[in-house]
């Protein structure tokens, strides 16, 4: 026997002894064998209460035990925290936020490229109706949502008043008409 075989056959033998003390049932042991090839690796998704299928769906999405169970806490699955953290969004109690406010993944990740990182802000632009680049015109003249809300507001008040004014100048006319 060759010595690399040698501390291959040791490092097996110890490998299966953390096995066999992480997870005493054997059926236990296989089927978190099925998925990871590393007790320790194991041990830390069970001690967080993951079964073997569920650990394996959130290790292959790039997560971290620790960073798993607090998505899952939130009620997110592993697909759902990859595509919230693929545009930006690392942390659950943020993406739980954005989605009560109506918003998808995709469509933040246009705002944060914007540098708009809060939710209501978002929210905000989008109840005003406008795309990214619009809202990027003003954002670049340094306003805000609500300040934009407001502005718009105040010019709808005085093109009503406009409408009003004009209509009742109308109205005297037909008067004089009469």
């Amino acid at each position: 026997m060759q010595v690399n075989e040698f501390f291959g056959v040791l490092q097996r033998r110890k490998l299966e002894k953390k096995w066999q003390k992480y997870f005493p049932s054997e059926r236990e042991r296989e089927a978190w064998r099925k998925y990871l090839d590393n007790p320790d690796v194991a041990l830390s998704w069970y001690e967080l209460g993951f079964r073997p299928g569920e650990a394996v769906s959130w290790f292959a999405k790039g997560f971290k035990p620790e960073e798993a169970v607090a998505w899952a806490d939130w009620g997110f699955t592993a697909s759902e925290a990859q595509r919230w953290t693929s545009v930006g969004v690392m942390y659950p109690d943020e993406a739980a936020e954005l989605e009560e406010l109506g918003l998808k993944p995709k469509e933040v990740e246009k705002w944060k490229k914007l540098g708009i990182h809060d939710a209501l802000e978002i929210k905000r632009w989008i109840d005003l109706r406008m795309r990214p680049s619009e809202a990027l015109r003003w954002i670049k003249r340094g306003y805000t949502a609500k300040e934009v809300m407001e502005i718009l507001s105040r010019r709808e008040a005085v093109k009503r008043r406009k409408r009003e004014k004009s209509l009742g100048a109308e109205e005297e006319r037909e008067r004089e008409w009469v």
